[in-house]
């Protein structure tokens, strides 16, 4: 999604080895307090210091496009209510049904670890989101759903505007449908493009019989047809409760095509 460095910037640029070390750094203190490792500093201070690395950690994890909202339920002789859309990094110190996220975190910033590593070393195979990109992302995910407390939206024009709203409350300077690629015999229109950061925004709304593998029908041919003018796509889905697996769908597209997946949940 959004702006990335290109080669050339991400081997030139020291931002890169800052994040690793602070990611490696996080990751060690991390695993002492899984493990119950304090030594001399005690535990109170491990915490602090854990503490004083979430927040620019979180940051570094998002940037390398790394992050995973976690779905957790109870065991299914306990039962209960299922917690969605959890970040890790948010709830570090919690344990939910006597399980920790912390294996988790570890997880995500070992794999921002690869990602970091592979950008220093000039590789295309991974590419990494500009603060204004990253911004986007923020505010629609912070703000889209709170757009439609009160009603859910029935047609996708709604999120569309919604968008809209967000990205003018951002000051980005934005075109809505204006834009149109041809491939083919198809003429494609993305919903929003952002020229400073070569991005393309599309939007949907999933919804009874317009569900994931509809929704991936239609991103796969969007994909096609925007890579050929936008060097970076983003999809907005605002899914109604017909989305099974909303993570393996982010994963998988931003493994298979490199392209930003944002699911938000009614």
């Amino acid at each position: 999604m959004g702006v990335y460095m290109t080669e050339e910037d991400s081997a030139l640029d020291p931002r890169i080895d800052a994040r690793i070390s602070l990611l490696r750094e996080f990751r060690e203190l991390a695993r002492c307090w899984f493990s119950g490792e304090y030594d001399s500093e005690g535990k109170s201070e491990l915490r602090q210091k854990i503490n004083y690395l979430l927040v620019p950690v979180r940051r570094a994890v998002l940037e390398a496009g790394t992050m995973k909202l976690l779905t957790i339920g109870p065991p299914p002789a306990i039962g209960g209510l299922v917690a969605q859309d959890m970040d890790p990094f948010q709830n570090f110190f919690e344990s939910f049904w006597g399980v920790s996220l912390i294996p988790k975190v570890l997880d995500i910033v070992d794999q921002s670890i690869g990602v970091y590593e592979f950008a220093a070393n000039g590789s295309d195979l991974v590419s990494l989101e500009s603060k204004e990109a990253l911004d986007i992302h923020t505010a629609i995910y912070r703000s889209l759903r709170p757009s439609f407390k009160d009603t859910a939206p029935i047609k996708e024009t709604q999120v569309q505007d919604a968008v809209e709203n967000i990205l003018n409350a951002l000051g980005v300077d934005f075109l809505r449908e204006k834009e149109v690629v041809v491939t083919g015999n198809r003429a494609s229109k993305p919903d929003f493009t952002v020229e400073k950061l070569a991005l393309a925004i599309e939007i949907k709304l999933a919804k009874d019989g317009h569900g994931a593998s509809k929704i991936q029908e239609e991103m796969n041919s969007d994909i096609t047809a925007y890579k050929s003018r936008w060097q970076h796509l983003m999809f907005i889905v605002y899914d109604l409760g017909v989305i099974g697996d909303p993570h393996r769908m982010t994963r998988e597209n931003q493994r298979l095509f490199g392209v930003s997946v944002l699911i938000v949940k009614h």
